[in-house]
């Protein structure tokens, strides 16, 4: 499921901290890392352009004045070329106007 299916949002919520959180849940180990990112590469832009297209708004209204923000939810602890590749796609985000982060769970 999850990253398998990068046309899907997994999860949108409003956070303590009052930002609205869509959350990208990693269910894949790091056996093959280039198709890892590209997995996630996919899933992130579905979330970029959910956003951006403003659908955001019209599937979850409840966060319409919130701050946005993607959460990357990883399973296992990604390679260095993982964390690297993540910062790029924070500078994105941020550059959108949306804030980025990963966690490993």
């Amino acid at each position: 499921m999850a990253l398998a299916d990068p046309e899907k949002i997994d999860f949108i919520g409003i956070a303590p901290d009052g930002y609205c959180v869509l959350t990208i849940a990693d269910d894949l180990d790091w056996d093959d890392p280039t198709a890892h990112l590209a997995a996630f590469k996919a899933k992130f832009n579905t979330y970029v352009e959910f956003i951006r297209s403003g659908e955001i708004e019209r599937a979850y209204p409840e966060g319409k004045e919130n701050e946005l923000k993607i959460l990357l939810a990883l399973r296992d602890q990604p390679p260095p070329a993982g964390v690297e590749f993540f910062t790029t796609a924070k500078q994105t985000a941020n550059a959108l106007g949306i804030e980025f982060s990963w966690q490993v769970f």
